[in-house]
């Protein structure tokens, strides 16, 4: 009977998953479990100084150990089709391993039009393409919101690697955020942010608004409260521990989830 009970929650978190979450990873490949050769995971268009490794891994059997080079950076890149003005959600896990004079890692990722030249695109360009560098001696988990630039066609998805570093890449994700029960004109002009959050998540454009719900990723509610009629509201955030959260809105007649990151900087 409590192996029935366990098999029956199970399920249900699951369920709940997927009602919450029908987001797909579009990342091909993404925890390295496969690989044409050795020094080459499949899927992978752009793979410089990789190796499969099997000693180092958050999940699964393998993760790919990166190297900087000598003298320059080395890359390790996929290009995924994405929607123009659709709103994604990008998350890796890493470690590095860093020498004296180590410079780390980080994201090198770029928007492409349909002739797959790069874009410029102001609001995005700096969270993927960073100045600062990731390090860290455990695994370590980075997630960034982006939404596509009108002209985007593509996404170029690279993580970097600097001289005199070595990075454990893992469970590299891409996303479209489509966690929506409805999504009528009630959530025309709906704006979150800032996504990533520290200290507080300012929700404004809202119509209708009755009810607030902040949720874990398997539903169980972290923080709720009753906001009938505003339009515009400020939640603390700070006494959340780091990590992926779901924010539930509930106005008179719709309901919408959208994804957020809870980050201490």
């Amino acid at each position: 009977m409590l192996t029935f009970m366990k098999r029956v929650i199970f399920f249900v978190l699951l369920l709940t998953i997927a009602i919450y979450s029908n987001s797909q990873n579009l990342v091909v490949n993404p925890g390295f479990e496969n690989w044409s050769k050795i020094d080459k995971p499949s899927g992978w268009s752009h793979a410089e100084n990789c190796l499969k490794d099997s000693t180092t891994v958050l999940s699964g059997n393998y993760s790919v150990m990166h190297s900087g080079g000598i003298s320059s950076a080395k890359d390790l890149g996929q290009t995924i089709a994405v929607t123009p003005g659709n709103e994604y959600q990008l998350s890796l896990n890493y470690k590095t391993i860093i020498t004296s004079t180590g410079n780390g890692a980080r994201i090198w990722c770029y928007w492409k039009d349909e002739a797959g030249n790069s874009i410029y695109d102001s609001e995005t360009d700096a969270i993927l393409r960073p100045s600062k560098y990731m390090k860290s001696d455990t695994w370590e988990q980075f997630s960034i919101n982006v939404t596509a630039p009108p002209e985007a066609r593509s996404f170029y998805f690279e993580v970097r690697t600097y001289p005199n570093s070595v990075a454990y890449w893992d469970d590299l994700v891409f996303e479209e955020n489509i966690t929506t029960y409805n999504s009528g004109k009630e959530w025309t002009g709906l704006r979150i942010y800032p996504n990533p959050a520290c200290n507080y998540l300012i929700i404004s454009n809202i119509y209708n608004l009755q009810h607030i719900d902040i949720q874990s990723l398997t539903g169980s509610v972290i923080w709720s409260g009753n906001f009938p009629g505003e339009k515009m509201v400020t939640i603390p955030v700070s006494h959340l521990q780091n990590g992926i959260y779901l924010l539930k809105i509930t106005s008179s007649s719709e309901c919408i989830i959208r994804k957020f990151i809870k980050t201490s900087d």
